[in-house]
């Protein structure tokens, strides 16, 4: 019994420690819809194991405050510290129809989310441009591409909290 709590601990903690921050694109940068795209960050999710092989990244948008999803990107392998760069198709379009040229972000998917700077697309297939961001700042929900002491206690005080909800469970 106390093997399992060990390892939902140690699960819990792989997640949460994953820090990849992506550094290009970066604002000023705009991409062209229906074209490979240069991708680059630092830091790396090895401690993820196997999930690091295949992190989903989304194209986001809207203001700072009230970030929306507009369409999957497609996905890295941040395991290893020498993979920090790869190419994706930029989409033309996502359910809702043509993706509008405007402003946008990037989010990587690990715990917590890392965000680019806006940037913008340019879709020559799309009638009308989404609001622009009020900021070219990232969103809110990290405030910045590099890594923070604060968002790393956060995440061992949550990592905390979490294994002794866990251990009172189990015992």
């Amino acid at each position: 019994m106390k093997f399992s709590v060990a390892a939902a601990i140690l699960a819990v903690a792989s997640v949460a420690s994953a820090q990849v921050q992506l550094t290009d694109p970066t604002e000023g940068v705009t991409w062209t819809a229906g074209v490979a795209q240069y991708i680059r960050w630092t830091g790396n999710c090895a401690s993820m194991g196997a999930d690091g092989k295949a992190v989903k990244i989304d194209i986001v948008n809207g203001p700072a405050d009230n970030v929306k999803f507009v369409v999957d990107l497609g996905v890295i392998d941040c395991t290893s510290p020498s993979n920090i760069s790869t190419t994706l198709m930029c989409p033309t379009k996502n359910n809702n129809g043509p993706i509008a040229s405007g402003s946008y972000a990037l989010r990587v998917n690990t715990i917590p989310p890392q965000y680019t700077t806006y940037f913008t697309i340019n879709n020559p297939d799309a009638p009308s441009s989404p609001a622009t961001p009020s900021s070219s700042s990232p969103p809110t929900t990290q405030p910045s591409n590099k890594p923070s002491s604060a968002n790393t206690l956060a995440a061992g005080s949550a990592l905390a909290v979490a294994a002794l909800a866990i251990a009172q469970l189990v015992l």
